[in-house]
């Protein structure tokens, strides 16, 4: 289970669990958390779920939106972090036992650019995943090319923090890409990926950080 906890200038307002994949933060009554002051844009922010791990984007607002005091565009929750909206402050929290998860999220992080890590050389026997169905990540281009990545887990994520990240999602035999951070977004077939996860097709091309890398299944 997921909450947030709404408060202004330490005084808590009110509190909302986080029941659907996506909920909207902003000043019009549609929203799924209304937020009536002038410093929040109609549509403010986004807070979404991908697999396990919850995600705030910016919806483009006219003030921004802070993540434990910094603005961001794009970033992954933890349980505990601040997000302030004009005079708004939301806590995000979550149970520690979901809450640790997240930290085999963290694990996959791919720190190193233009490289890209955790990669098995493509003469290796890659693990099965649900039906037999393997999917891999063949870099196409950079010093990397010819290599592979086998995208073995519930969530990926691949790029360099504060520059591009982006998860891989994997849910039975199909399988997604979601912009994570940076404000350039990734490209699948030369078109930007939006803000809901884009599902692969086989032979799919994808750029993240200038590098090139083919997606299909093995």
């Amino acid at each position: 289970m997921a909450k947030l906890f709404l408060s202004l200038e330490g005084n808590p307002v009110k509190e909302f669990r986080l029941t659907r994949s996506r909920t909207t933060i902003g000043r019009r009554p549609n929203n799924d958390i209304q937020i009536d002051n002038l410093a929040v844009s109609g549509l403010h922010a986004v807070i979404e779920v991908v697999g396990q791990i919850y995600f705030i984007e910016d919806m483009q607002s006219t003030n921004g939106t802070l993540l434990n005091g910094e603005k961001l565009s794009r970033h992954p929750l933890k349980s505990g972090d601040d997000i302030t909206i004009g005079k708004y402050k939301i806590t995000f929290w979550r149970e520690p036992a979901v809450a640790a998860k997240q930290e085999e999220f963290e694990k996959t992080m791919v720190m190193a650019a233009p490289q890209v890590a955790n990669v098995t050389s493509k003469n290796e026997p890659a693990p099965q995943t649900t039906g037999g169905v393997v999917a891999v990540i063949r870099v196409l281009t950079g010093t990397n090319a010819g290599r592979e990545m086998v995208l073995n887990k519930n969530v990926t994520s691949l790029g360099k923090t504060g520059l591009q990240v982006v998860a891989f999602t994997r849910k039975g035999n199909d399988y997604y890409i979601t912009h994570v951070e940076g404000e350039r977004r990734p490209l699948v077939n030369s078109r930007e990926v939006g803000v809901k996860p884009q599902q692969l097709q086989e032979e799919d091309l994808i750029e993240v950080m200038g590098i090139r890398m083919a997606f299909f299944f093995r």
